[in-house]
């Protein structure tokens, strides 16, 4: 009799502590974030802004108007640290702000000079609903007019846009993919020092006006985030990289050099290169390349001082050739592949002189370093961090291409006095 009432209790408590509704919570009672904005405060230290989903604009209609309610909402807020931010606002929209689909963590250009928002990262990445995944974005504009933003302009939802630019990332390596993670080890690490996404709106005022003559000329790979010269679409612009010592960012790269950078780090996907025709200069071609392999990287130390010798590997597809002369031809190909070769190699040896100005390694070449001390004590004894400007680099290109897109043959355009130039 005594076993039976054991049993019987045993299963009522294991039913009780079965239930899991007693401390459920329904997707109503959350306000979900997906961007967290921050700027220099006015009447305290910090100005947060937090763009929140909306979740009525899913099929449902606004009262007055008929009018589809916005994707997003966003609120701005001074105070001295994020969660005090955070404590406050839930009592004004009587839900619980809720960060486990928060997509980028944004930056104000001010905060990252001065390398005050340490303090605050710390205790963000201590949250455990901020996945360390989240993308780190250096805003050229204020955070908050960013985030403003930062909404789809072309027909799809604010959560694919998001996702969006973190996938362009790879397809155009005009900006590299950090994530929270990245960005917070490399400010703790002895082995690089951290980079973030640069990215800002575009006020379409770049693009020049028919007619106008006294227009700067600058390549757009040789431009940064919000000076693209286009009209229409998203004003929201990813597009180069900030560079940081430490936690104070000292460099912004355009374009072009954030793409040799992910080459050089072994993190360059594929990308579209144009280069002048080398047969004929004021035409150009276009080629889609693509990092055969990482980057070879061997070192050695010649009186004390570390000498890189990298070699970058890349495959290439011809897409486009204005000038129809056909570089398919084996007796022609190897002109495209050396000219290739010879610009990334000086743009790649550009590069490595301006980290050595700036005293930086955003190149990621302490990892490489690194294998050349036999004990984790010798590598410290040696701190790395802040010896770039000693080292020495050669840089050895090798491109391959493979192919050449759906055109078998390029042919001179004929007209009625023949061939045509």
């Amino acid at each position: 009799m005594q076993r039976k009432v054991s049993i019987i209790i045993t299963l009522f408590a294991v039913t009780l502590l079965s239930t899991s509704c007693f401390d459920a919570h329904e997707v109503d009672n959350y306000a979900y974030v997906t961007t967290v904005g921050v700027d220099k405060g006015v009447a305290d230290k910090w100005r947060f802004s937090f763009q929140i989903a909306n979740m009525r604009a899913t099929g449902s209609r606004e009262e007055s108007g008929n009018q589809k309610a916005p994707e997003y909402i966003t609120i701005t807020i001074d105070a001295p640290s994020f969660f005090h931010a955070v404590n406050v606002l839930n009592t004004s929209i009587a839900r619980t702000l809720n960060f486990r689909h928060t997509k980028y963590l944004v930056i104000s250009r001010d905060i990252a000079k001065e390398g005050k928002f340490t303090e605050s990262l710390g205790t963000i990445i201590r949250f455990r609903e901020i996945r360390r995944t989240t993308g780190v974005v250096v805003s050229t504009d204020t955070a908050e007019a960013f985030i403003e933003e930062f909404n789809p302009k072309i027909g799809i939802s604010l959560a694919r846009l998001q996702e969006g630019y973190m996938e362009q990332s790879r397809q155009t390596g005009f900006f590299p993919e950090i994530q929270l993670k990245d960005y917070y080890l490399e400010i703790k690490s002895n082995y690089s020092q951290p980079i973030a996404i640069l990215a800002g709106i575009n006020d379409f005022s770049h693009l020049p006006q028919q007619g106008e003559t006294d227009v700067e000329k600058i390549e757009l790979g040789k431009r940064k985030a919000g000076e693209i010269p286009r009209k229409g679409g998203n004003t929201v612009e990813f597009f180069g990289t900030a560079v940081f010592d430490g936690e104070r960012m000292v460099a912004e790269l355009n374009g072009y050099e954030t793409t040799i950078m992910l080459m050089l780090r072994g993190e360059y996907d594929r990308g579209i290169f144009t280069l002048k025709d080398p047969l004929k200069p004021e035409l150009y071609i276009s080629l889609n390349l693509k990092q055969r392999r990482k980057p070879k990287v061997k070192v050695e130390f010649v009186d004390g001082k570390p000498v890189f010798h990298i070699k970058l590997m890349l495959n290439g597809e011809i897409m486009a050739i204005q000038s129809s002369i056909g570089y398919e031809k084996t007796s022609k190909i190897g002109y495209l592949e050396s000219a290739i070769e010879d610009i990334i190699k000086q743009q790649a040896e550009a590069l490595i002189e301006k980290a050595k100005e700036l005293n930086v390694d955003f190149l990621n070449f302490g990892f490489h370093i690194v294998k050349a001390f036999p004990t984790i004590q010798e590598w410290e004894k040696y701190n790395w961090i802040g010896q770039m400007e000693t080292a020495k680099a050669t840089v050895e290109v090798d491109v391959k291409i493979r192919k050449i897109g759906t055109l078998i043959k390029s042919s001179q355009i004929l007209g009625t006095e023949g061939e045509q130039d």
